[in-house]
């Protein structure tokens, strides 16, 4: 059809050409005026005939008139009304819905007419007209933010809406609660239709189990068949972000909601001096909320600062007596989140006594491992003479709510110089195995830690020691920007950073895995320097061999007997040379530990905040050696000995 009107509108215009020819030649009368010829129309491009195209379609079409001109046109969409245009082409958008049958696409039927209308307000009466398929892709959504799991009672949802082959025109979304009565989704909440630019939406206080589902749609009118959805349930205990506050001393924090743990309500003692810093951050992800802003108070909470989210810091050095740093985030809900940090500033003497800390509980009543008494009365020995008296302290001994405790703050204010020796460390200690609080990772303020701040003399020695207080396994290094509490503690206080241990498992067969390896400790030139002298372990009895001493431990060999050394030892390295390596390891089979330095003294040069460290227990070591050496250290902390009569 659309060829034989195109031949036809030719032969007309060739007939014109004729007739204008003749009337040029021949005298011609012109009677009564000739009827008016109707234009014709025809789509120059178009779609191909019920087949697909885009839903993006062009269209273009012209018009002619023999015996006039055109005028305009008329063009039509499916069942519309007809629209009038004077231009021949243009690109049209129409609609492709979803098909059920493929979810990813979307089809939708059209048909489009155009017809022309000459001078003489005349049209043509056989319009030119197209059918096909309009085709599109049907738009993706995804939601970017919004609760998974168990949340607070106001959640925010934001979504995103892609279109592979055109533009996202507008958003749906629905909010069910789940009805435990009647085991259905009941509808809370919906919007049928939202703009391109609405892509949040906030809702609460909610309660209970709730489903969220969004849609997007795009220009072809074709819908995201399969929404994006989030089930969450709400829990109005858990209301406000998640606050995390940080501190130098007291470690990290975690709060939610405008109420604290009651235990933030207890004062925590800490020492004069200390340099406080303070550094928060909030989260809102779980819920879908925004932080919206920080303040925070010290001491006087009768004025608050703006909200701000640049308040995310403070420093202090807080005077003697009682303090409270209080801290807010908000979201964008404006529910409010609060913490605090409260304290008690005590100033250490660091005068009164000399604290033995007995942090050793493992294979108690062993002979092999010696009792409290036997260890005791070691260390008792070593103290005898000095200025200062001698004070005890057994963790079993101070049991909180928590189980055994080290010293506190009150204790060790007063001490000059604390000796802690402890014993082996397991992953999950038992009730007895009391090794394990040795740790600056303890929560809340580690008083220890404060205590060599402050300026207290430590001495340390056992099995593992860095292991128990990194939680790091061997061979371990610490590096400079480790900040966990052990690590900063053993190479900001020990000044130690790194250290490997020798095991306990003996293999002749494999000295240079040999666990019992330590014959005893040797002098380096530095500690050579200091006067100090060698010490061995003590594993032969006064009545001489096999009369057992206090490390009576032997390894067959046939068909003699051998002593053997102690097992792990630690073999260590000092951080940057800070650390004064005093004694190395005359090994036992072990080569790989031979020479390797065994003991880190730490000097301040104020004769304050002063550490020595022993890879190793002293109390398997033989007394008459121990004693002069031990002599060395507390001089060079400080500690004097009381003059005897007749001695100079």
């Amino acid at each position: 059809m659309m060829g034989f009107k195109r031949t036809l509108a030719v032969l007309l215009i060739v007939g014109v050409l004729i007739v204008v020819l003749l009337a040029g030649c021949t005298k011609f009368s012109p009677g009564d005026p000739a009827e008016n010829i109707r234009p014709e129309t025809t789509l120059s491009f178009a779609p191909d005939q019920d087949d697909n195209a885009s839903y993006r379609v062009r269209m273009n079409w012209f018009g002619w008139d023999p015996d006039g001109k055109v005028a305009y046109y008329w063009t039509k969409w499916d069942t519309m009304d007809w629209v009038r245009v004077v231009s021949t082409d243009s690109v049209f958008l129409v609609s492709a819905h979803a098909d059920s049958v493929d979810s990813l696409k979307g089809y939708e039927y059209h048909s489009f007419s155009v017809k022309a209308v000459d001078n003489d307000g005349d049209e043509d009466l056989s319009p030119e007209s197209i059918s096909f398929t309009a085709f599109t892709l049907v738009p993706d959504t995804d939601i970017v933010r919004g609760p998974s799991g168990v949340t607070g009672p106001m959640v925010t949802f934001e979504w995103l809406g892609t279109d592979r082959d055109g533009v996202i025109a507008s958003y749906a979304y629905k909010l069910f609660r789940w009805e435990i009565s009647t085991l259905e989704w009941i509808q809370v909440s919906s919007q049928d239709s939202l703009d391109a630019d609405c892509t949040v939406a906030n809702f609460g206080p909610l309660a209970g189990l709730h489903r969220f589902e969004v849609w997007s749609t795009d220009d072809a009118g074709a819908s995201d068949q399969s929404p994006a959805v989030r089930e969450f349930t709400c829990n109005p205990d858990l209301a406000g972000p998640k606050l995390y506050a940080y501190s130098n001393v007291f470690g990290l924090r975690v709060f939610r909601g405008p109420v604290w743990n009651p235990d933030y309500n207890l004062p925590t003692p800490i020492f004069a001096g200390e340099r406080l810093t303070f550094r928060w951050s909030a989260s809102a992800e779980s819920y879908g909320g925004q932080v919206m802003g920080y303040r925070h108070a010290y001491d006087d909470t009768s004025t608050w600062p703006a909200w701000s989210v640049y308040d995310t810091e403070f420093s202090v050095t807080p005077t003697l007596g009682r303090h409270s740093l209080f801290i807010s985030a908000i979201d964008n809900s404006n529910v409010v989140t609060r913490g605090r940090f409260y304290f008690d500033v005590v100033e250490a003497t660091l005068d009164e006594f000399i604290l033995i800390v007995d942090d050793w509980d493992d294979g108690e009543g062993d002979v092999g491992m010696a009792t409290d008494e036997e260890r005791s009365g070691f260390w008792n020995d070593l103290l005898s003479g000095y200025e200062h008296e001698r004070v005890e302290w057994q963790p079993d001994q101070h049991e909180q709510g928590s189980g055994p405790e080290p010293p506190d703050v009150e204790t060790l204010r007063s001490a000059s110089t604390v000796i802690w020796y402890t014993d082996l460390w397991q992953e999950t200690p038992s009730a007895t195995e009391l090794g394990d609080l040795f740790n600056p990772q303890l929560s809340g303020y580690n008083a220890l830690a404060g205590y060599m701040r402050v300026g207290g003399n430590l001495i340390l020695s056992g099995y593992r020691c860095l292991e128990q207080i990194t939680r790091m396994t061997y061979p371990m290094e610490i590096a400079d920007t480790d900040t966990t509490e052990g690590a900063r503690f053993v190479r900001d206080i020990l000044h130690i950073s790194a250290a490997d241990a020798s095991g306990t498992l003996p293999n002749k067969n494999s000295p240079w895995k040999y666990g019992y390896c330590l014959y005893g400790d040797v002098p380096s030139d530095a500690g050579e320097s200091y006067g100090f002298e060698p010490m061995y372990i003590d594993s032969v009895g006064p009545g001489g061999y096999p009369d057992p001493g206090k490390w009576y431990m032997y390894v067959l060999s046939y068909p003699n007997y051998s002593r053997c050394g102690l097992p792990d030892v630690e073999k260590l390295e000092t951080y940057l040379g800070a650390g004064l390596e005093i004694y190395t390891i005359d090994s036992f089979l072990n080569m790989n530990y031979e020479g390797m330095t065994s003991c880190v003294l730490y000097l301040s040069g104020d004769d304050r905040g002063n550490t020595c460290y022993f890879g190793h227990p002293l109390y398997f070591f033989q007394a008459d050696q121990v004693a002069p050496n031990f002599d060395r250290i507390m001089a060079l902390f400080g500690e004097q000995k009381l003059t005897v009569a007749g001695q100079d």
